[in-house]
């Protein structure tokens, strides 16, 4: 007979609570770090890929704040890493794929019959924000005893990490103390509980990876992490992370594959749209999530795009980017002073670049590099390094990192993005993924239609108006209530259609709103003062969800151009090579805005409507992430 395991990566990543002053070990929630210097985990996002060949390579970003001249970061797995299975990546790549697939709300606006010449030219409607959301491996040394029941079984340096394998003999009574007491002896920071949450995943005969800064490297050159490891399919700890979860803590994934991935063990949540703010998705989009998760237990994922990969092909990495660093390479340098300007100038804020300067200058007696890297005019003439020694460490350290993750993305046919927000008490499940051929693709891009409704009467400005919102429905407006969402229809289910899916088939839906959402919107525009009637034929009057309006020939309205930058691809999908977003910055959300009748945004406009992202920033859902970070897999052995 057949028998399924069930194995997992657990990270100790847990989000810190932002406490001044905290100097507990567990403020960090279980991401090993300095008890005087508590370190606050501030977001992360995860890309699964499905290799086909029993691995799964995953992408892990940590980003925090606070410093920490001693952090751990310890990870139970299946298998060893050798070689290129262990790597770094960029924060750029995350930057740049999150911009390229983030929700976007376009709110077009046309006009229906002919309203009286207005006085004095104007336009209605508001334009959208345009707000960003939003190294190759030394090779491992072999195994070896520790002692204490203790065997490294790989070892190496990759990008400013250390990283160490080890494994426990079956003949230990407590493997997890055994651990604990090797990483304490071997300069990595454990929390007073680390061995009751590594025994679990010891006793299943799991090994340890773990990491920590190289001697020298500060806070800075912490950076996504490349694994790739033995399993066919991923999973996230969240029961782990609810010790030290903030409420509504941001969840994002991507999952790459042959097909649409769908939750296995959570619930598919299709988003009631009449909860957008339309006239600015990004106030409320996260609340609208959250919500929606709330409505399911806690328990759910929002499909925010699923479609091929092909739209992505230049996205984290492009021909514009290798013409960059083919001139930066190619450049002529006067000295190691201009040397380092160019490069600063093009790649200073990339992970990975002070590394790269670090690995390779010499610096006089008695500076340091933190000296050298606040003022480094300071010491123009003193040092003297061939261009090429830094290129090289730059095109380990920078650009490869990023170019990995494009090419991730582009060997996988079918991108997923999923999102939801979970609070400490809704973590009771670990969310598991599977890949479904059967379901359709999911586009990114919600478009709905302003009309506005003339009369030969009454100015433009004065109009009534209705919104056709892309799901069906209708939301009405005034003059006076244009730019801001009813707050009535705060009170309406979140949820669309929840459904429950599995790997194949159109799944089991759980509760379908539609009816009760239509009845809500008849009720709201119902409550509105009546259209304007005309003295030259009657109006429509405030019509239900089927929108009926006043007479006349209706003309195209502008469409919102996207809020990211870069030309808008097929399937959905927008942005290219460059097209970051601000660094550092997590939020997920989609942002949107109205153009006035009659007009288009200029090509590549960026202050049109339709921005994908939400405001950045401390208060933001994404404030602390992950706890734990777990990868799960099912592996499949015969009995």
């Amino acid at each position: 007979m057949k028998h399924y395991v069930r194995a997992y990566w657990v990270g100790f990543l847990a989000a810190a609570s932002v406490i001044a002053g905290a100097t507990r070990a567990e403020a960090c929630g279980g991401f090993f770090c300095s008890q005087v210097q508590p370190v606050n985990q501030a977001a992360e996002r995860i890309i699964f890929a499905d290799n086909g060949d029993g691995t799964q390579t995953a992408v892990i970003e940590i980003m925090y704040q606070g410093p920490s001249q001693h952090f751990s970061w310890v990870l139970p797995i299946s298998s060893v890493p050798m070689g290129s299975q262990i790597k770094v990546a960029s924060d750029i790549a995350f930057q740049r794929l999150q911009a390229a697939t983030n929700p976007q709300y376009t709110l077009t606006t046309s006009v229906e019959g002919t309203c009286k010449p207005e006085p004095t030219p104007q336009y209605t409607g508001a334009g959208g924000s345009s707000s960003g959301v939003l190294e190759a491996s030394t090779g491992g040394t072999g195994g070896g005893a520790a002692g204490g029941g203790v065997t490294v079984e790989a070892s190496g340096v990759v990008g400013s990490f250390d990283w160490t394998v080890i494994s426990l003999d079956t003949s230990v009574t407590d493997p997890a103390s055994a651990a604990v007491k090797w990483l304490g002896d071997n300069g990595f920071d454990v929390p007073a509980g680390a061995p009751d949450l590594l025994g679990p995943y010891l006793a299943d005969g799991l090994y340890l990876l773990a990491l920590k800064l190289t001697k020298g490297s500060d806070t800075g050159s912490i950076r996504p992490i490349v694994l790739t490891y033995a399993g066919t399919q991923a999973s996230i700890p969240i029961k782990l992370t609810a010790v030290s979860a903030n409420d509504n803590m941001g969840v994002m994934t991507w999952l790459l594959g042959d097909s649409r991935a769908v939750p296995q063990n959570y619930l598919s949540l299709e988003l009631n749209e009449a909860r957008i703010d339309w006239f600015n998705a990004s106030l409320n989009y996260n609340d609208v999530v959250t919500a929606a998760a709330d409505d399911a237990g806690g328990q759910g994922f929002v499909t925010e795009l699923a479609g091929p990969t092909d739209p992505l092909a230049n996205v984290v990495w492009g021909p514009s980017d290798d013409a960059t660093w083919n001139a930066v390479k190619s450049r002529t340098y006067s000295s190691f002073d201009d040397v380092l300007q160019t490069t600063q100038e093009v790649y200073g804020s990339y992970d990975g670049y002070w590394d790269a300067v670090q690995a390779v200058v010499t610096l006089p007696d008695g500076v340091t590099f933190a000296d050298f890297k606040q003022c480094t005019s300071c010491y123009s003439g003193q040092i003297q390094v061939p261009p090429a020694q830094l290129m090289d460490q730059l095109q380990t350290l920078v650009i490869d990192p990023i170019r990995d993750v494009q090419t991730l993305v582009s060997s996988h046919p079918h991108v997923t993005r999923l999102y939801t927000t979970m609070s400490a008490d809704e973590m009771t499940l670990d969310p598991l993924f599977t890949f479904n051929p059967d379901l359709p693709d999911e586009s990114n891009v919600h478009t709905a239609t302003r009309v506005i409704e003339c009369n030969p009467d009454i100015y433009q400005s004065d109009a009534p108006w209705r919104i056709e919102l892309p799901q069906g429905g209708v939301v009405r407006g005034t003059p006076s209530t244009t730019g801001s969402w009813p707050t009535a229809l705060s009170n309406q289910p979140p949820n669309r259609v929840i459904t429950r899916q599995s790997d194949s088939g159109d799944g089991k839906t759980i509760e379908d709103n539609t009816d009760a959402i239509n009845a809500a919107l008849d009720a709201y525009n119902a409550s509105l003062p009546p259209t304007p009637a005309s003295s030259a034929g009657g109006s429509g009057g405030n019509g239900g969800t089927t929108g009926a309006g006043t007479g006349g020939v209706a003309t195209s309205g502008g469409n919102s151009s996207a809020g990211t930058s870069g030309t808008g691809a097929a399937g959905g999908v927008s942005g290219s090579s460059g097209s970051a977003a601000t660094a550092g910055s997590t939020s997920n959300g989609g942002a949107s805005g109205s153009t006035p009748a009659g007009q288009s945004e200029p090509s590549g406009h960026e202050s049109g409507g339709g921005c994908a992202l939400a405001q950045s920033g401390p208060e933001e859902p994404w404030a602390a992430l992950f706890g734990l970070v777990l990868f799960g897999f099912w592996r499949r052995r015969k009995g």
